[in-house]
């Protein structure tokens, strides 16, 4: 059986194994240090107020509390937030896709004059931290240059500033410069325009790399916090990550561990569901075609 980074001849030999066994428990160490926030946001969920802060390090309740979670589910209004984060969450990703897949294709394929420079000014916001541009973007939202139109308490407030993301800019322009000429070529002489070449040829062979920015624009847009808490008041419309911090308050810490599992299991629900797509993407993307 082929175990990836070492041979069969390899594993035969006592040093293959020991590599083997070592690089398997580092890798068991690093899984239960990822999963351990989840496993014990799960268990908190299901004790009590005071068992939660009992001495020691107690995973497991002495008695299930199960209806915490429907309690936690009822009294947070959960439906309606994830309803909320859906929203927000789904606009901004639809819209990222569209904009950095028709991006990266015009600096890809198209060749626009000042691609390159182009492209390191996209790489160049990488490097500076979001909470630094915070100011500007917020009195930008607050009146749209050109329009001065206030963006505030809408979702578009959000929408826009998610639409543009340099890293899927990047990576989607690396996968397509991977695409080998000929097809491209061979449509060209077919008749077929440039939109009809990105429309039924670059899409459906970047599939899996679309995939893998999705799920990553998912979870980053999703644990979004500042933005959404600067710019929507109306607690009808905040997304779950923002409104629980005004709800938590009048609950106790068990409804709060509950509500906030429950909070977490869209992005980790997409990830598991979607990892076999996603592993062909990073795989296509890291191999030169």
């Amino acid at each position: 059986m082929n175990r990836g980074f070492l041979s069969n001849t390899e594993l035969r030999t006592p040093a293959g194994r020991l590599i083997y066994l070592v690089v398997v428990g580092v890798l068991l160490v690093i899984a239960v240090v990822a999963l351990f926030p989840f496993f014990f946001a799960f268990t908190s969920g299901l004790k009590g107020s005071t068992e939660i802060f009992s001495a020691g390090l107690q995973l497991l309740p002495e008695t299930p509390l199960w209806n915490n979670y429907s309690d936690a589910w009822t009294r947070f209004t959960m439906a309606r937030l994830l309803t909320n984060s859906f929203v927000i969450v789904g606009g901004g990703v639809l819209l990222q896709l569209v904009i950095s897949s028709l991006a990266a294709y015009s600096l890809s394929q198209l060749k626009p004059v000042g691609a390159r420079i182009i492209m390191i000014g996209f790489l160049i916001t990488l490097m500076i931290p979001a909470i630094a541009y915070i100011v500007p973007l917020y009195l930008t939202i607050r009146d749209l240059p050109i329009v001065h139109v206030n963006l505030l308490d809408s979702y578009w407030a959000l929408w826009l500033p998610y639409s543009v993301s340099a890293f899927s800019i990047f990576i989607l322009k690396t996968f397509f410069d991977r695409i080998p000429v000929d097809i491209l070529d061979s449509a060209r002489v077919d008749g077929a325009s440039s939109f009809e070449i990105f429309r039924f040829i670059i899409l459906p062979l970047a599939r899996s790399i679309l995939i893998v920015v999705c799920v990553v624009a998912f979870v980053n847009l999703w644990k979004d916090f500042l933005l959404p808490y600067l710019v929507l008041k109306d607690p009808l419309s905040q997304p779950i990550t923002v409104r629980l911090i005004y709800l938590a308050n009048d609950y106790g810490v068990n409804l709060q561990m509950a509500a906030s599992f429950i909070g977490l299991l869209p992005p980790l629900l997409l990830a598991v569901v979607l990892q076999r797509y996603m592993n062909v993407g990073i795989s296509i993307g890291g191999v030169k075609g």
